[in-house]
């Protein structure tokens, strides 16, 4: 098939990759700094904001697209209105509601559904009276990507802020107010063959910075949970999507697990960041890229043979006043726990600089990507936190 993605995100190179791999012949539109040319068949600039531009540019091939794909998700709504005019299939879901927090968690309360969510704010005083002198609460843009401008406030001196700094990215101007849900997080991935037809693909382990920011700094799959818990957060996925109405494509969720049962914080449609799905492929099988391509086609595939039992990354950052020593090294790759289970190594940053601490995904400086036994990805883990607590939620 020859398939368009109309925007990338940071899951560019595995996803291309995968399609292409597969037989696909792959098209990307998008900055042109963004795109990797060597991973894709055919390529355009354009405008990843813009139905216009992303029209002009898909039309220009001298050949038909077979299905439009978005991986950015702040262009997933823009993508699926190029695939609409060029009449080829594309994800369907509502436009809005995978996007746009505030018409996410109102469409769950509708539905009865859990939500944290205490409402959406144009001003800071009606930031202010949502809150209700409530903290912690978090504060977070209701239509930007990732955790970009996500904030946990502990009290009143801190809501101004917080509210701005959400504010600014949000483009609606739109804050959503929640309150903090005590909990571990999980992510759960999935696909949706057709209406009321999900399936789990996998359950993730999320670790992160603590408050305010909470940057995720790595993920393992599979998940460790009693089998009460995985079904309780699959069926929360299903109920989820349901009431959102995604009809066909992949989705990232995101839980707090509390005492009382799962709580959605928010759901992306489209594949998850963060090297996910690679990580998923590695320790399930499933091919979140394909698994994805199929459904808006209208075909169903299976999951070939799992290549480890465990994966996982650890993403590394700075603490704000300690000079960057890379934790991979030429001596301790040599050896385990390290040795066997590194898949893949990078680093943005050089040693000896200082870099502040995280408050987003664009202050990661690195990952390290493992694979083998969950023993195996566990030691691996601990010889890079060296100790360090591993924060997981509330």
């Amino acid at each position: 098939m020859r398939v368009l993605i109309a925007g990338l995100g940071d899951n560019k190179d595995f996803g291309l990759k995968s399609l292409r791999d597969a037989g696909h012949f792959v098209g990307v539109i998008d900055l042109p700094h963004r795109i990797p040319v060597n991973l894709c068949d055919w390529w355009r600039a354009g405008d990843r904001f813009s139905v216009d531009s992303m029209l002009e540019e898909a039309s220009s091939a001298d050949f038909t697209w077979d299905a439009v794909l978005c991986w950015e998700e702040l262009s997933t709504d823009i993508a699926r209105e190029v695939a609409r005019k060029l009449g080829v299939p594309g994800t369907r879901m509502p436009a809005g509601h995978f996007r746009d927090k505030g018409l996410m968690h109102g469409r769950l309360r509708q539905e009865g559904l859990p939500t944290p969510q205490l409402g959406v704010a144009r001003t800071l005083q009606e930031c202010e009276d949502l809150a209700g002198g409530r903290f912690p609460l978090v504060v977070k843009p209701t239509d930007y990507g990732g955790s970009g401008g996500v904030q946990v406030v502990t009290g009143p001196d801190g809501l101004a802020d917080a509210f701005r700094s959400a504010a600014t990215l949000s483009a609606s101007g739109r804050v959503a107010v929640d309150r903090y849900v005590r909990g571990k997080e999980y992510s759960v991935e999935a696909v949706t063959w057709a209406p009321g037809d999900t399936e789990v693909l996998a359950v993730t382990e999320k670790h992160l910075t603590r408050p305010p920011y909470c940057v995720e700094l790595g993920h393992v799959v599979p998940a460790v949970l009693p089998d009460a818990d995985r079904e309780a957060l699959a069926a929360a996925t299903r109920a989820a999507l349901d009431a959102l109405g995604m009809e066909a494509g992949v989705c990232h969720a995101e839980f707090r697990l509390t005492e009382e049962g799962p709580v959605l914080m928010e759901v992306a449609g489209r594949p998850a960041g963060g090297q996910i799905p690679r990580l998923v492929e590695l320790a399930t099988g499933w091919n979140i890229n394909l698994a994805e391509l199929a459904a808006v086609v209208g075909q169903r595939i299976r999951p070939s043979d799992p290549a480890a039992e465990c994966s996982a990354i650890r993403c590394f950052v700075g603490d704000g006043t300690t000079p960057f020593a890379h934790p991979v090294t030429l001596a301790n790759a040599s050896r385990p726990p390290l040795l066997g289970t590194l898949r893949e190594l990078r680093y943005s940053a050089g040693e000896g600089t200082v870099h502040r601490v995280p408050r987003g995904p664009e202050d990661r400086l690195g990952y390290a990507l493992f694979a083998g036994t969950r023993e195996e990805v566990s030691a691996a883990l601990a010889a890079l936190d060296q100790g360090t607590e591993v924060y997981r939620g509330d």
